[in-house]
């Protein structure tokens, strides 16, 4: 029913109505920016590549096949421009974040999750412990846990999302939860 709801969503954007597109915004926002805070773990720059996942996203909107589900799309393009990003940024140690050169001028405002006042001190500890363990593992468990542990994916949409067999998502999974949680007891988190 949801991968219904996108396809129609996407009708609508390529038939010229720009402002749906913020439905497929708000409802994948939160897991795209969990995906690269993930992988690019400052919360402003996160949040900013994530903007700039989503205009990318919009001005490639005309090239999803529908072979896939568009969040298996869309998660393949924020997984190459993250790869891109840490790139180019070793090789630069700056990245330009503005876009120029668009035909056509839109704006995204993603939510900033600090505002949350009911945030709890020690839980906000241990995510920034867990966070910084994740960012160590090799970057293959590490995309893989974040899409099922954080992100809840189920096993075929991240062998779809990462083009790999059943098997190996299992194995990742599996090897990847064992390595994290050996860094967590090393931590006293565990």
């Amino acid at each position: 029913m949801s991968d219904i709801n996108d396809i129609e969503t996407i009708d609508r954007v390529l038939s010229g109505n720009l402002n749906a597109y913020e439905i497929l915004v708000k409802k994948y926002q939160d897991r795209i920016f969990r995906y690269v805070y993930s992988r690019i773990p400052d919360y402003d720059e996160a949040l900013d590549i994530t903007q700039e996942i989503f205009v990318l996203t919009m001005e490639s909107l005309h090239t999803f096949r529908r072979e896939s589900k568009f969040s298996t799309w869309l998660y393949s393009i924020a997984i190459n421009y993250c790869k891109n990003f840490k790139r180019k940024k070793r090789r630069y140690r700056e990245v330009p974040i503005q876009r120029t050169g668009s035909d056509s001028d839109y704006e995204l405002q993603l939510t900033d999750a600090r505002q949350n006042p009911e945030r709890d001190v020690i839980a906000r500890d241990s995510l920034r412990i867990v966070m910084e363990e994740l960012q160590k593992l090799p970057e293959d468990y590490r995309d893989i846990l974040v899409f099922r542990d954080i992100e809840g994916e189920s096993y075929s949409d991240i062998a779809d999302i990462l083009s790999i067999s059943l098997s190996n998502v299992k194995v990742r999974i599996h090897r990847g939860r064992e390595m994290l949680k050996s860094r967590l007891q090393h931590r006293g988190l565990l």
